[in-house]
């Protein structure tokens, strides 16, 4: 039997609402030379006769049925263990991969050899099909997506293709039922480059029963003690509280000031920034670009339309890690919101 170049792994649970766009999706990629790992995890609907149906039409299925029903983390490992490719491409149910998906991204796989760990971005589409605009982008350079993934998951899980060696060596961490890959992708980053396509190759379901949507709270609160291993690991001398996580978690999200921001939320964030940006191998130009968002953001912050209130210790941080004409910006916009805050008293 001929080693396919991709294994493509699907594990479903109940999912027969969208699980024939999700099969079709993949059995028409441009790309042919790939097996399909169907799992079955243990279903009461439809979706166990719907796989066999497939299976018996096109060859490059592989189902596989689980007795009970195990979760994702564990079927993912499964069928990670069962791959025979090259490259494992994660697939969901409910989401549609493009045609050209696997062709693209092997392409830049092959163009890029020190890359394990690819993205795209992504549709969002209703649960009619219909896309939904605008296309969602994640970080494209792995410096960024190192950034990002401290705090928040820079890829989109059924977009990613991975090299199956590194995945079979660093597998999906059991404990974790939900937000699995925040987790992985921050161990496989340690052992390869990440990177994400600008190009969307994903439709993402959007639609009530999505495991992001019901079983969001739990993915948070499964992600936050990762975060803090991962920001004591830069700043061990760090206390981090949930509230202050949260904050820093909205402004590397966000290019624009959220309602949340407190210096405290700041000072730590650049603080991790500086420590962050004392690695080696990153790269310096990505690292200046990091650097001049995050200005652009806390300069909005501290306009006069903006909430946040700098602190002494802001400030400081600030003043130090810094240029020089960026602190007299940020002076001229504090000047500039004192004199609105006085205003805005009188008018009271």
């Amino acid at each position: 039997m001929t080693t396919p170049t991709v294994s493509v792994v699907m594990s479903v649970h109940n999912g027969e609402d969208f699980l024939h766009r999700a099969i079709v999706s993949i059995l028409q990629q441009t790309w042919g030379d790939f097996e399909f790992i169907l799992i079955d995890d243990a279903s009461t609907d439809a979706t166990a006769t719907m796989i066999d149906a497939w299976a018996n039409k096109d060859r490059r299925i592989v189902p596989v049925a689980n007795e009970s029903n195990i979760g994702l983390t564990r079927s993912l490992n499964k069928g990670i263990r069962l791959a025979r490719g090259r490259w494992i491409a994660r697939m969901d149910a409910d989401d549609v991969s493009l045609p050209e998906r696997l062709d693209i991204q092997l392409q830049f796989l092959a163009d890029h050899p020190s890359v394990g760990l690819l993205g795209t971005a992504a549709w969002l589409i209703d649960a009619n099909g219909m896309v939904e605009e605008p296309c969602y982008l994640n970080p494209a350079t792995h410096t960024e997506i190192c950034w990002r993934i401290i705090l928040a998951n820079p890829f989109f899980h059924a977009s990613v293709l991975f090299d199956r060696t590194a995945a079979l060596n660093h597998p999906y961490d059991e404990s974790i039922r939900y937000g699995q890959d925040f987790e992985l992708w921050g161990r496989l980053l340690q052992v390869t480059q990440g990177a994400n396509l600008t190009q969307p190759l994903i439709q993402l379901g959007r639609h009530d029963n999505r495991v992001s949507v019901r079983h969001g709270k739990e993915q948070l609160d499964q992600g936050i003690p990762v975060m803090r291993k991962r920001l004591a690991k830069l700043v061990p001398e760090g206390h981090w509280d949930t509230d202050t996580i949260h904050q820093m978690r909205q402004i590397i999200q966000s290019a624009w000031p959220t309602p949340h921001e407190t210096s405290k939320g700041w000072e730590c964030l650049l603080t991790l920034f500086s420590r962050f940006s004392q690695q080696p191998q990153l790269d310096q130009t990505v690292l200046r670009q990091i650097r001049q968002q995050l200005i652009q953001h806390i300069l909005v912050s501290l306009s006069p339309s903006g909430l946040l209130q700098p602190s002494f210790g802001l400030m400081k941080q600030l003043f130090f890690r810094f240029p020089l004409p960026t602190m007299k910006e940020l002076i001229k916009q504090s000047q500039k919101k004192m004199v609105s805050h006085r205003f805005l008293q009188k008018l009271g």
